[in-house]
C-alpha cells in the first residue's frame, strides 16, 4: 500500500516494475531513509536524475517507481548494501526537500491501459524467447524475479530490466503508454543490438 509523503531517492538509474536493484548507501539522508523504512515497514520511490549537458545541473524525472527493500547487509567496502524490489510506477506530486537533503513527495500508482497480451506476445515472439534464456542463466537464475510470462508488461519490465539498456532508454519504458509501446521500443533496440 502506497502512502503519501514518501522518500524520493534520485540516483541515475531506472527501477522497472518487478525488477530487482543493488544499491549502496552512504549519505546521511538516505541511510537514515532506509532505517524508517524498515521501521515502518514501507517503502520509497526512486526516480531517474538526469544530468544535464553543462554537467552541474541535474533534472529529477516526474515518474518513477514504489520500491521495497527485501534484503540488507553491511558491504566489505563500509557502505550499506541494500536489496530493493521495484512494485509499481508511480506519478510524483508536491516534492518537496527536508532540511536534510531528502526529497519527500506524495505519489500515485500509474495503471497503464489495458493491451490484448496474447496478440503482442504472437507479434513479438522474440522477446518472451530473450528473457526465457536470460533467466536460465546461473547469475540470474537466482535473483528473486517473479516474470509472468503471460504479461506483456511483465516481459517487457524484465527483459530491459536484464540487457544492456541505458538509463535514458529504460526511462522511455517506463513512461510509455502502455506494453505495446514497450514492445515497439525493446524490438527495435534488439534488432539494432543484432545488426551491430
Amino acid at each position: 500500500m502506497i502512502k503519501n509523503n514518501l522518500p524520493i531517492f534520485p540516483l541515475g538509474i531506472v527501477a522497472l516494475p518487478g525488477t530487482i536493484q543493488y544499491l549502496q548507501i552512504f549519505e546521511p539522508r538516505y541511510l537514515k531513509m532506509v532505517k524508517e523504512c524498515m521501521k515502518n515497514d514501507s517503502g520509497f520511490v526512486i526516480v531517474f536524475q538526469s544530468e544535464h549537458s553543462n554537467g552541474k545541473d541535474f533534472e529529477i524525472s516526474k515518474k518513477g517507481s514504489y520500491v521495497e527493500i527485501i534484503d540488507f547487509n553491511n558491504l566489505s567496502n563500509g557502505l550499506l548494501g541494500i536489496t530493493v524490489k521495484s512494485l509499481e510506477k508511480v506519478i510524483i506530486k508536491d516534492l518537496t526537500q527536508l532540511e536534510d537533503g531528502l526529497h519527500v513527495a506524495d505519489v500515485q500508482p500509474v495503471i497503464d491501459p489495458e493491451v490484448d497480451d496474447q496478440a503482442l506476445l504472437a507479434e513479438f515472439p522474440e522477446l518472451a524467447n530473450i528473457l526465457s534464456q536470460l533467466v536460465k542463466h546461473p547469475k540470474i537464475s537466482d535473483m528473486p524475479l517473479n516474470v509472468d510470462f503471460n504479461s506483456a508488461d511483465s516481459i517487457a519490465y524484465h527483459l530491459a530490466g536484464l540487457i544492456p539498456i541505458s538509463s535514458s532508454t529504460k526511462q522511455n519504458l517506463l513512461e510509455a503508454l502502455d506494453a505495446a509501446q514497450r514492445f515497439k521500443i525493446l524490438s527495435k533496440y534488439i534488432d539494432e543490438m543484432a545488426s551491430n
